[in-house]
């Protein structure tokens, strides 16, 4: 074997080589996107445990929820304060997720998930009383999803297998936390 020949041959491993590195990092991206997304989903269940969990423990703030939800109006300055709290550290929980998701910072499935979540919160909370009032607040992309949620479907649009399953699991959801609380109420009256 001559000196060129051997030139040849180290030329090709070099290219396999390299080609082989370029696939591991690949991977090792890849890997480490899940990482990240794993990451971050687990952060945004971890930001919203201590309101769910205060609601659960807590029960004059638990009235607070529902009543502000129902009658605003009805509550005093100091108590509209304290919903209002609420309201808004939970939107900006929802906002925050809507921006990982758009930055594909989460997975797909990861942001219906939430946006479930929001829809049944919009929903309980009776946003359309005070949406208009208050999306100024947050950022125009998001206050445009938000706006979106909310919008009721025409019979002309057809809604997505995604959506009919939020409604029908949303519905569901409702009846359950309905009945669960009139039971615990009832419990605890």
């Amino acid at each position: 074997m001559s000196l060129s020949d051997l030139a040849s041959i180290a030329v090709i491993i070099q290219g396999i080589f390299f080609v082989v590195s370029i696939i591991l990092v690949w991977y090792q991206l890849r890997e480490n996107t899940k990482l990240v997304r794993s990451a971050n989903t687990q952060k945004l269940v971890e930001l919203s445990s201590p309101l769910n969990l205060m609601l659960a423990q807590d029960r004059a703030l638990a009235e607070l929820w529902r009543k502000g939800a129902l009658d605003f109006e009805g509550l005093d300055d100091v108590d509209r304060e304290r919903y209002f709290s609420l309201l808004t550290w939970l939107l900006v929980l929802h906002e925050n997720i809507y921006h990982q998701w758009s930055k594909r910072l989460i997975d797909e499935d990861t942001f219906i998930s939430w946006t479930r979540d929001l829809e049944y919160f919009a929903h309980r909370q009776n946003f359309d009383k005070y949406w208009d009032r208050i999306n100024s607040f947050f950022e125009a992309s998001f206050a445009e999803h938000v706006t979106r949620l909310r919008t009721p479907q025409t019979a002309d649009v057809q809604t997505t297998e995604t959506q009919t399953t939020t409604k029908v699991q949303t519905t569901e959801i409702e009846q359950t936390l309905d009945c669960t609380m009139a039971e615990a109420i009832e419990k605890n009256g």
